[in-house]
């Protein structure tokens, strides 16, 4: 039985598979949500996807635009 993890409330893991289009298997990653887009960009940066990521802005300085 799994206990939860002290310190985290209810905080979700993502799990992501990449597969070639045989199916062989390349990599695996397991994260916590709040990690997932430093993952995104990694396997951006080494699978070549091409996808252009965008940063998140603050929204506390948004009314200065």
């Amino acid at each position: 039985m799994f206990k939860k993890i002290q310190g985290i409330d209810s905080e979700e893991i993502f799990e992501t598979k990449v597969t070639d289009g045989t199916g062989r298997f390349l990599a695996k990653w397991v994260v916590l949500k709040e990690d997932f887009p430093n993952v995104v960009r990694i396997l951006n940066d080494k699978f070549n996807l091409k996808m252009i990521i965008k940063k998140k802005q603050d929204r506390d300085i948004e009314w200065m635009k």
